[in-house]
């Protein structure tokens, strides 16, 4: 007799979740917003740069995949899918924001969420120097202010490479370009942040 292990359902993989959805189990559904909800919302703040607007485009990204998950093919993985959803919401913010004269604002001293809990940028090693640590601490405020003043196009590429870890394939299938494309925007905001960085010595 084929013996069910106790820890399966929290093993199920992303795809046998979604054909779950796809059969009317909204338990499972529930596991896929808890599995992927804060790296919706950790992309949404890199590229929005603000916790309100990174919460609602995150929600309502899960919002639009419960609403079409039925006609989910899984030509991609579903990661790729959300964060495909995440960046094309953030982009209408975007607009939204510039028909309405808004401009993203940084937050300097902002704290990152984790699977783990709220974590503080770590820009000092224990052994550091008080002067070494506000140097370091400086310099990433610097980098973390001309992040969000790069353009969307330039922050997405950095974000999914830089933060979210993917590599070019993965990139341009989210972003709908290629690879090529991919390449290039990557290049040019890391020259444009270079450029930046440099102007602050």
């Amino acid at each position: 007799m084929e013996r069910v292990g106790i820890g399966e359902t929290a093993t199920r993989s992303d795809a046998e979740l979604v054909a779950q959805c796809q059969s009317g189990d909204d338990a499972a559904f529930d596991e896929l917003v808890l599995r992927h909800q804060q790296r919706a919302l950790n992309v949404a703040f890199q590229l929005l740069r603000d916790h309100e607007d990174a919460a609602e485009v995150a929600q309502d990204a899960f919002v639009r995949i419960y609403r079409s998950i039925g006609g989910f093919r899984g030509d991609c993985e579903f990661t790729t899918w959300l964060h495909q959803i995440v960046v094309n919401l953030a982009r209408n913010k975007h607009r939204w924001w510039r028909r309405r004269g808004r401009h993203a604002i940084v937050s300097l001293d902002c704290t990152v969420e984790t699977d783990d809990g709220a974590l503080d940028v770590q820009v000092a090693a224990p052994t550091d120097a008080p002067d070494v640590a506000v140097v370091k601490a400086e310099f990433v405020r610097l980098l973390n202010a001309r992040m969000g003043e790069l353009p969307p196009k330039f922050r997405e590429v950095l974000v999914l490479r830089n933060v979210e870890d993917m590599n070019y394939d993965q990139i341009a299938a989210t972003l709908g370009c290629s690879v090529g494309t991919v390449k290039s925007r990557i290049a040019r905001a890391r020259e444009t942040l270079r450029e930046r960085m440099k102007d602050e010595g």
